[in-house]
Formats: structure tokens, C-alpha cells, sequence
């Protein structure tokens, strides 16, 4: 089943910024995909295509990553004549045509966007659901339900409120199922914004675009104890954890952590050291229900990473500290720094590539979280790729806006598929004890 068509158009993303949505027609019909942006490029990741015309957009239209599809993947595509269940050639013909590490000729966001949708049409061709035609891909043998992230407060560079670390999330794993976590991650998320609203200004219930809740607290402890609060008054202790993203990377100046950085009159003197930082996470754990701690220290601080790791079962997570590159990620593997990393669709080029890292962290004993990213779209591409992994965590922001919930209902729908065969991570959200 050869592609007939190949056209890629400018859309925009969930935060209003252009970016890449690509149709393919073949003889079972039209595949569509859009691809999620970055908000802000990471050192390691793969370079989306942006037009840098301060005229329109601001610079970030993405008009010549479209006419590269367009123009010179497409027609070189189809020459090719691959059948679309070819995904591996596929891609490597691609990356090969770009030419480039960084994938910066064609552009990450093009490159990726085609295989995307290549997936898609190869699913249909093998008559499977894509989740299904993915495990194939990574030859994951069992399905795995993830146990979501639902970010419920923000603070740090996302909003002016006192909170140093950027998003404070729950996780159900004490849900038996998928559809129970998403109840119990609603039922609290909704009480937060009662309590929210009767609390402070009506205001204070907007949501930022991760779909967290930026209210005036003044500490890190103030937002564990209101979670925890939350948590207890919807009697859900026991089956709901926190999970805290520090962004440390934020935080960082000359060597140690500014938990106050937003104040630009701090004291140097008051900065915290790594291992200070790291009796902060320790203490946290011991106080309250946290299992988790997202990006703890800064991403070259490895020291300070593989010291917490051999101090703690709880789960590090690094997401900004290996980017879903392959490199990084073996540093990590190889320094036992953190022992959970997180894949997002947008920092590689190739759904091949994202494949290879997924393999990597799960052969070397590392959990995963398949994660979205600020300028995501509507397409629900992420939910059938984290199931198709069977990852075990899947990290979409609160449940709350369209972008967001649809991925989580996505999910949903194919746990009834899979009835009984569906089974939930739960407390095992990092993969077999």
C-alpha cells in the first residue's frame, strides 16, 4: 500500500503557535496527524523548523518546514514507493535526505510529522489499532494501562505565585484501572477548584496552559499540605500520590539552587547546595505522600543525580536531564543517574528513533513516562503511543482543556477495548518490582 498523497499544511498549535499537520492518502483512505511543538528548544533535542520572520508570528511560522515536506520529502517519498508498514526504512530514508544531527536541514517538526502519519496508515494496513501496530514496532508482548500525572498546582517560571518547583501532581496508583484513576484525578481536581475559589479571588481558578492551578502559596511545604489536604478530604490517602516537577534547571545559578529566584535581590549566600536540595526532597518524602520528583537537580548536575538516586527508592525522573536523545540517555544508564526518564514525542525526529530510546531505558531497568509538551495539539497520537509502549506513566497535564483530556479519554476508549486483557500499572508504574 504505496502513499498516493503527501501534503503537509501550517496549523496551530494549543497555545496559538504555528506548527506542522501533515494528510496522507493511500488506498485505505486519509491519514492526518499534527505534530506538538516545543515551547523552549532544549540543548539536546532534535531542531524544529521555524521560519525566524519577525514579521509574521513572531518568528515562529513554520512555512519552510511545510514546503519541505512539500517539496522535497514527499516526492522523494513516494518515488520510493515503500509500503507504509515499512516504518524503520521509511524513517532512515528520511533522516538520510536530511542529512543533518540535528535534524536542522528539513526540520524535526517536518521529518517527525511524516512519521507519525506513516504510522497511522501502517496500522490500518495491518488491520490493527495503532497502540496495537506500535507494540508490534517496539515488540512489547503485554499491554500495560499507565498511571497518569495530573498536574493540579503550578509555580516556578509558569506563574508569579512564591512556589520555587513548577508543577505539584497527582498520581493514582492505587486505582485499579485506568478509568478509576481518571475518576479519582477529576473528583480531586474539581475539589481543588472549589477550595480554590472559595479561598482566594474567583481569578485564582484560571488555569495556566498545563491546566494547573496558580494560587498564592508562599512555600514548597504550603503546596504539599494543600495536595495532601485535597487528597485526604476526598478520602483518597493510600490511593493518590504526589508527584513534584522542580524544573531544578530554573532554579540554577553558579553551581547551587535559587528557590527563590523570582525575586531578583536574593542572596547568593541563601542558594541551596545539591546535597541541601536533596535532604529538601528526602524530607518531603518522609512528610508527605510524595512518590515522585521530576527534574530534581539541574541536567548536567549528574553528581547530585546518581547521589539521590543511591539514597532513595523513590522515583527520580529526568526529563529535562536526557531529552529523549539517545546519548543522554546512555550517560544516564551509565551514571544510574535518576531511574526514570521520560520520551516526548517532539525532541526526537522519527517515531524509529523515539523507539530506540524507549528500548534503551526499559532494557537498562529505568521506568518511562511518555510525556506531552506545552504546544500540543489536539491529536491523540501520544495515548495509543504510550499504550502501544506499555510505558506504565503517562504525563498529559491536569484534566482539564481539550488537548489535554482528549488524550486521557483516548486512553479510556481503548482500555474498553481491551476489556479484561487491559491491566493498570498501579503501584508498579516503573515496570515489573
Amino acid at each position: 500500500m504505496p502513499i498516493k498523497i503527501l501534503l503537509a499544511r501550517q496549523i496551530f498549535d494549543s497555545t496559538g503557535v504555528p506548527t506542522v499537520e501533515v494528510d496522507m492518502v493511500t488506498e485505505l483512505g486519509l491519514f492526518r496527524v499534527g505534530v506538538p511543538n516545543t515551547d523552549v528548544k532544549k540543548l539536546a533535542e532534535a531542531v524544529q523548523l521555524r521560519d525566524n520572520n519577525p514579521a509574521e508570528y513572531h518568528g515562529m511560522g513554520v512555512t519552510n518546514a511545510v514546503k519541505n515536506i512539500n517539496t522535497i520529502i514527499a516526492p522523494e517519498l513516494i518515488k520510493q514507493n515503500y509500503e507504509v508498514t515499512m516504518q524503520k526504512e521509511i524513517d532512515q530514508f528520511m533522516l538520510a535526505l536530511d542529512g543533518t544531527e540535528t535534524r536542522s536541514r528539513l526540520g524535526a517538526n517536518a521529518i517527525m510529522c511524516v512519521s507519525m502519519v506513516v504510522a497511522k496508515a501502517g496500522a490500518a494496513k495491518k488491520g490493527m489499532p495503532l497502540y496495537r501496530h506500535i507494540s508490534d514496532m517496539a515488540e512489547v508482548t503485554s499491554i500495560i494501562m499507565p498511571v497518569p500525572h495530573f498536574t493540579i498546582l503550578t509555580g516556578g517560571v509558569l506563574t508569579s505565585n512564591e512556589l520555587p518547583f513548577q508543577e505539584y501532581s497527582i498520581m493514582p496508583t492505587g486505582a485499579s484501572s485506568f478509568s478509576e484513576a481518571l475518576r479519582l484525578g477529576t473528583e480531586i481536581y474539581q475539589y481543588v477548584k472549589k477550595t480554590v475559589i472559595s479561598k482566594f479571588k474567583m481569578e485564582a481558578s484560571y488555569v495556566s496552559e498545563n491546566g494547573g492551578f496558580s494560587i498564592p502559596l508562599r512555600s514548597n511545604r504550603d503546596a504539599l499540605i494543600f495536595l495532601t489536604d485535597a487528597i485526604k478530604q476526598c478520602g483518597y490517602i493510600g490511593k493518590v500520590e504526589i508527584a513534584l516537577n522542580a524544573s531544578a534547571t530554573d532554579l540554577f545559578k553558579d553551581g547551587a539552587y535559587d528557590l527563590e529566584f523570582k525575586n531578583p535581590n536574593t542572596n547568593p549566600q541563601d542558594y541551596m547546595s545539591s546535597d541541601k536540595l536533596a535532604e529538601l526532597y528526602l524530607e518531603s518524602m518522609k512528610e508527605f505522600p510524595v512518590c515522585s520528583f521530576e527534574d530534581a537537580f539541574d541536567f548536567d548536575d549528574w553528581a547530585a543525580w546518581s547521589t539521590l538516586t543511591s539514597r532513595t527508592p523513590a522515583q527520580l525522573f529526568g526529563n529535562d536531564l536526557t531529552q529523549t536523545n539517545l546519548r543522554r540517555v546512555g550517560l544516564a544508564v551509565e551514571k544510574r543517574a535518576g531511574n526514570t526518564l521520560g520520551i516526548r514525542i517532539n525532541q526526537s525526529a522519527t517515531l524509529t528513533e523515539l523507539i530506540e530510546v524507549f528500548k534503551l531505558i526499559k532494557t537498562s531497568g529505568f521506568g518511562a513516562v511518555v510525556c506531552d509538551r506545552w504546544g500540543d495539539t489536539d491529536d491523540l497520537f501520544l495515548a495509543d503511543l504510550v499504550v502501544g509502549l506499555s510505558a506504565g506513566q503517562v504525563k498529559c497535564g491536569a484534566p482539564a482543556r481539550s488537548e489535554r483530556m482528549g488524550k486521557y479519554n483516548q486512553i479510556l476508549r481503548i482500555e474498553e477495548e481491551l476489556g479484561a486483557l487491559a491491566k493498570y500499572a498501579g503501584k508498579n508504574y516503573r515496570g515489573p518490582p
